[in-house]
């Protein structure tokens, strides 16, 4: 049980950043828009959001939280 809350963990702390980017972009979009400024710096905010949220270490940490819990229901 414990490596499975362990698991869930490393995948909020994902998610968690993941969020704090999109906030981050939200905010500059705003400013942006506000200073009719490019929004190529919002973009690339969101597409590093995305690399993450595709890249093998989130994938990773989404199968450990799976097993660790089908570990855990098992016992």
């Amino acid at each position: 049980m414990r490596e499975a809350y362990e698991a869930l963990l490393d995948l909020k702390k994902i998610v968690d950043e993941a969020a704090e980017m999109t906030h981050i972009a939200e905010l500059e979009s705003f400013h942006l828009a506000a200073a009719h400024g490019e929004m190529d710096s919002v973009r690339t905010t969101l597409q590093a959001l995305a690399n993450s949220l595709s890249s093998p270490s989130f994938n990773d940490a989404l199968s450990q939280v799976r097993h660790k819990l089908e570990i855990a229901v098992s016992v």
